[in-house]
């Protein structure tokens, strides 16, 4: 397995892990968004930073290898393809707050896309490079 794909599952779990953490802090227990916030943003960059250096201590050789013709064009379609939910999530966003006048909730599903488009990032990325583009 590639440092980029190990780097992809280590992202896309941690995510979908802290992604649900606070969508159950909001959803379930009630907290306000705007609580929920600081431990969401906390635990994703802290998390980001030792999945990235368990990482780097595991392989070091290839964590300082740039990305290959190969690597940058799976990058590249994932980012596409996620790119879709991201918008389609922004456009509900926007179109809840048209007809609703409720920017909680439009942050919400703005919030869910955004997360879920970089879930599905990391998915995208993991399937193209196991199927090799």
């Amino acid at each position: 397995m590639s440092f980029r794909e190990k780097s992809a599952w280590g992202m896309g779990a941690l995510l979908a892990l802290v992604g649900a953490f606070y969508f159950k802090l909001v959803l379930i227990d009630g907290v306000p968004p705007s609580f929920a916030a600081i431990p969401f943003v906390l635990f994703v960059v802290l998390g980001a930073i030792a999945v990235q250096l368990g990482l780097v201590a595991t392989s070091l050789k290839d964590a300082n290898q740039p990305a290959d013709e190969r690597e940058q064009l799976v990058q590249d379609r994932a980012a596409h393809y996620s790119s879709y939910i991201l918008g389609f999530g922004v456009l509900v966003g926007m179109g809840h707050f048209i007809f609703a006048q409720d920017g909680n909730v439009m942050f919400h599903i703005v919030l869910t896309s955004l997360v879920l488009s970089q879930i599905a990032e990391y998915g995208s990325q993991i399937v193209l490079l196991r199927r090799s583009v």
